[in-house]
């Protein structure tokens, strides 16, 4: 079977690559599923503290294989969509729950479900090459790769209302403006400061930082005491874990901390 997603591993850091840049990593059928597969082994691993997406290629992704559509049609068209979306959703639900912190690379067109596939990141570094769009209604059809839920959160209603309905093309630094990404670099320095980020969350607290993620995801769902009990009580189990009691050791000899990413 064909590669089209790839796992790394560096260190105690995954990567997982799009390998499919001879057709703009679009994502057909074997894609979604391979990313399904690739996303639950990164999400199982002890061994792995943060992920990094990113793709080969002129694009990170130009939305869905186009081409596959097309070849099919009516309920045989209907059926392999909602395949594909399942697939994809998740991939995309596994990304967004794993205790590990996630940095998506990208570069050049990022579009449709290649949108979907970034808005994960917690941090997203972009080349300066970088546009993004949503795309589905210039084909008829309606939003999906979890735009819906993560752009609003992302950027507040209206402007995710501008994306997905008119097909803008939104280029790096506006994206950066609105808070679609955090950070615009010149493409030649995409690698190392993708890099960079995703190695400094792998040695950091990474148990805190799963913690952080699963606050942050019920936080548009739960109300400000249910939100601050479940603050209390994760501070209060960690303050007893090995990387709290590194922390404060640290602080106190005025040195760096060498977290290990226990849980307490």
């Amino acid at each position: 079977m064909e590669v089209l997603v790839r796992l790394e591993r560096v260190g105690s850091v995954a990567r997982i690559v799009l390998a499919r840049p001879h057709a703009g990593n679009a994502i057909s059928l074997d894609v979604a599923l391979q990313l399904r597969g690739v996303a639950e082994a990164c999400a199982s691993d002890p061994e792995v503290r943060a992920v990094l997406v990113s793709a080969e290629g002129k694009a990170f992704c130009v939305g869905g294989d186009l081409t596959e559509f097309q070849a099919v049609a009516g309920r045989e068209r209907s059926d392999l969509l909602r395949r594909m979306a399942d697939a994809f959703h998740a991939a995309q639900l596994c990304i967004l729950s794993m205790p590990k912190p996630v940095v998506v690379s990208v570069h050049g067109a990022v579009a449709g479900a290649g949108l979907g596939l970034a808005l994960l990141g917690d941090l997203v570094i972009a080349s300066s090459s970088a546009h993004f769009s949503s795309a589905y209604t210039s084909i008829g059809l309606s939003a999906d790769g979890g735009s819906t839920y993560l752009l609003p959160r992302l950027v507040g209603l209206r402007r995710a209302q501008q994306l997905l309905l008119t097909n803008r093309r939104l280029m790096a630094d506006e994206a950066l403006e609105w808070g679609l990404v955090t950070e615009v670099v010149a493409p030649e320095a995409l690698v190392e400061a993708a890099t960079e980020k995703v190695d400094a969350l792998a040695n950091g607290p990474t148990a805190a930082y799963g913690v952080i993620r699963r606050l942050l995801l019920a936080s548009s769902t739960t109300d400000f005491a249910t939100q601050t009990e479940e603050e209390g009580r994760h501070i209060a189990r960690l303050a007893a874990g090995a990387d709290a009691s590194e922390g404060f050791a640290a602080f106190r000899e005025k040195r760096r901390p060498l977290f290990t990413g226990a849980d307490a």
